[in-house]
């Protein structure tokens, strides 16, 4: 195929082909029409004698201002204005509306010659159709007011003649280097083809409208709207063709996004409603004037209403009246369990009932005597979701957990007192056994000879791990029973650590193992330092044991804000995730038994109660072939979280009847320390610290407190969330809790009051008011 070569770009811009769909004309440097195709005079409503070529456009202007498509304006005022305006070289898009109605948008972009071309567009279907889709019609005008068209001129052989910024920006190039190079660069395979397929129909004369994905210089890639108009001189020979380029990849992504959102969200709508209706709880959402907006079928069977009044949306008042009237509260609602809630709901129905005051949680007997637990979880909006949950079993298994703790509680104590004898008895004869064996082992005037002296070390060595397992088996029942004394206090980790590691150095040089000395630094820990001892050599033992010939085992302390991290890392076999879990249970050694392995199965258990004992955790991190690490963790003595005394009373089984057991929240470190001098005045007292509302609840729940000191200032949960929490638990709801602080206004101290604190003490603490508020409260619930 041969081509005609390209003459003079600006001629070719003069010319559009009358098939593109939109009103698109060409005027020259002096204002004058070059071309234009039909559609223009039907956009702008012009005579079609008005496109004749070498056409004014101050006859476009003065024709159209005369038919009032400008307004009430003076004809040539207008006309004046608005030819000032084209003859400024600079890109405009502006609406209008027709005299008829109808809106006309024009887009004008100035041409390299001087002149401009202009591109008119009947948008009035766009403008409703996105008046009736609100939201897409907002994205496609942010996507418009950030959009320019492209504009690209290439000659017969496809290679760029001209090109607009907006193009230039669309392909990442500037103007020079955009020159010369044909549209074929610019894409890839496939939209190669439709580039093709485009220039055959534009050369028969049926182009059209069609997207096509650019390629970008930087390899990014711009999906683009393109209408291509081809390009003729004046004996009417093909020179070239002009591409008008919208970037639509904004919207495409838009569009898709807003797609895959909706089907998201109609996913979600499914699946709720098919957890809803799968939920064991009934649950019903109220609105913000407490107007029943949904429920599920578990709501309808546990509350025993008619579907028919829920799908009135009845209010609350009105569910609790006709539950009322049907006798779902019993006579005087004595089916509600707590007196305070019967009350509240009594209230409640009778609309007497002020925000806040209904309870949070409460139970209830149906006539039938099923117990429902009714919980109810506050919005933000005023709203709230009730939940009703089905807790009969659990209040039949309460009462069977009572008596199966008892039956315990008197099986441990003969456990206790079985292994005490068996101790006695066992020690009795190992005593007999290890003593002469040692004295005969020392015996210089009767030296044994090598026969006897190997056979007499096996009997000691058989008596040492018989010695041990009594040992082990004993704590481990003691720690279960809560029986075996614990006596917490600031600990040298680090010396401990050295300690223990040159214990254990004789066996690891028999292994053979390396025995790496300690890295890092643990500082002072709080911790029994027997229970201590006791689980750091049982680590490194099994560090030891459990390790190849040859390998190494390190010992690695680290620190945080709070707590205190050992971990013993050894170069053995590695453990399976299966064999992690089996790990700390009592008597479980894995493949010792079949490798030979000296062991009981009991000291990994008996280490993890007694790091818990003391406050503590223990753990495994392990991979098979990658060794393992055991890791063990306590609070720091120095630090702001301390383990509560509590966890220490308990874990020795030896509370005094009259100690009292005080929780101070309280997240500076300073105030702490302020309230455990004050309240070493009361020596019967056992204070614990925690830093955060979360955190005490946490403690209250592991230690009931007698009493609950609560600042109100707190990190996280306020004061106050904590309290609501404390009143919504039916364990902690009988505790008084005090309001320590520094906000000292009347109006503070009723607030709290209002909310339910017990006492308000203010800052700076006064000893003397301090001591006999907390004896008045510890004496109220004394007993």
């Amino acid at each position: 195929m041969t081509t005609t070569p390209p003459d003079d770009p600006a001629q070719g811009r003069e010319q559009v082909f009358d098939h593109v769909g939109d009103g698109v004309c060409v005027f020259d440097a002096g204002l004058t029409l070059r071309s234009a195709n039909p559609r223009v005079a039907e956009v702008l409503g012009l005579p079609a004698a008005l496109l004749a070529p070498g056409t004014p456009v101050q006859g476009w202007l003065r024709h159209m201002a005369e038919a009032g498509h400008y307004g009430p304006g003076e004809v040539e005022h207008e006309v004046a204005w608005r030819l000032e305006r084209l003859s400024q070289p600079e890109h405009q898009i502006v609406q209008r509306a027709r005299p008829d109605g109808r809106m006309i948008e024009t887009r004008r972009t100035p041409l390299p010659d001087g002149g401009f071309l202009m591109v008119c567009v009947d948008v009035t279907e766009r403008l409703v159709s996105e008046a009736a889709l609100f939201e897409n019609r907002q994205t496609l005008e942010v996507l418009l007011a950030k959009t320019e068209e492209g504009f690209w001129f290439i000659d017969n052989a496809h290679r760029t003649t001209d090109a607009n910024p907006a193009m230039c920006r669309m392909l990442g190039l500037s103007h020079d280097e955009l020159l010369g190079r044909t549209i074929w660069e610019f894409v890839d395979a496939e939209n190669e083809a439709i580039f093709r397929a485009q220039v055959a129909r534009r050369n028969e004369g049926r182009a059209n409208t069609y997207e096509i994905t650019l390629t970008r210089d930087d390899g990014g890639r711009v999906t683009c709207v393109n209408n291509a108009t081809p390009i003729h001189d004046a004996q009417g020979r093909k020179i070239g063709a002009i591409g008008l380029f919208s970037d639509v990849t904004a919207e495409r992504q838009a569009s898709a996004a807003a797609r895959d959102a909706m089907a998201l969200a109609a996913e979600q709508s499914r699946v709720l409603a098919l957890t809803l209706d799968s939920l064991s709880q009934g649950v019903m959402g109220f609105d913000a004037d407490l107007r029943l907006r949904s429920w599920n079928q578990r709501a309808v069977e546990l509350l025993e209403l008619p579907v028919e009044l829920l799908q009135t949306h009845p209010s609350l008042i009105e569910i609790g009246r006709w539950q009322l009237a049907h006798g779902a509260f019993g006579q005087e609602m004595d089916l509600i369990e707590d007196d305070a809630d019967r009350d509240a709901v009594r209230r409640h129905i009778a609309d007497r009932l002020s925000a806040g005051e209904e309870p949070v949680l409460y139970r209830r007997r149906r006539p039938d005597g099923r117990v429902l637990e009714v919980r109810s979880h506050l919005g933000r909006d005023g709203g709230q979701v009730r939940t009703y949950t089905d807790v009969t079993a659990e209040v039949q298994a309460s009462a069977a957990l009572v008596a199966a703790r008892d039956e315990a509680e008197r099986a441990n104590r003969a456990k206790s007192a079985f292994l005490s004898r068996m101790s006695h008895e066992l020690r009795t004869p190992l005593n007999a056994i290890l003593g002469f064996g040692q004295l005969m082992q020392s015996d210089p005037a009767r030296p044994l000879e090598p026969t006897q002296r190997q056979r007499l070390q096996q009997i000691l060595r058989g008596g040492e791990h018989l010695l041990a397992l009594i040992n082990d088996v004993l704590d481990l029942a003691r720690v279960e029973t809560g029986a075996l004394p614990m006596h917490v206090a600031q600990v040298d980790a680090d010396a401990l650590a050295d300690e223990c590691l040159n214990m254990v150095a004789p066996v690891a040089t028999q292994r053979p193992v390396r025995l790496l000395p300690r890295e890092g630094s643990a500082g002072t820990v709080l911790a029994d330092l027997t229970r201590l001892r006791q689980v750091l050599l049982n680590l490194l033992a099994n560090a030891i044991k459990y390790n190849r010939a040859g390998g190494d085992v390190r010992l690695v302390c680290r620190v945080n804000a709070e707590r205190v991290h050992i971990d013993i890392v050894d170069t053995g076999p590695g453990l399976d995730e299966a064999r992690q879990q089996r790990l700390f249970q009592p008597f479980e050694r894995l493949d010792a038994d079949r490798d030979a392995i000296e062991g009981t199965g009991i000291g990994l258990a008996l280490s993890r109660m007694l790091m818990e004992a003391m406050g503590g955790r223990i753990g495994v991190r392990s991979a098979p072939g990658a060794g393992s690490t055991f890791w063990i963790e306590l609070p720091r003595a120095d630090g702001v979280a301390q383990m509560p005394s509590a966890a220490a009373a308990s874990a020795s089984g030896a509370a005094v009847s009259d100690r009292r057991h005080v929780l101070y929240v309280e997240d500076n470190p300073v105030n702490q320390l302020v309230m455990q001098g004050m309240l070493s005045h009361r020596p019967h007292v056992e204070l614990a610290l925690a830093a955060t509302a979360a955190e005490g609840l946490a403690q209250a729940r592991r230690q009931r407190p007698d009493l609950v000191l609560m600042d109100i200032q707190l990190p996280g949960a306020s004061g106050y969330e904590a309290l609501a929490q404390m009143h919504a638990d039916p364990a902690l709801r009988a505790v008084p809790v005090l309001a320590v602080s520094a906000n000292a206004m009347p109006a503070d101290a009723q607030r709290a009051q209002a909310a339910g604190f017990a006492d308000y003490l203010t800052k700076p603490l006064d000893l003397p008011t301090l001591l006999a508020t907390v004896d008045r409260w510890l004496a109220t619930t004394a007993g």
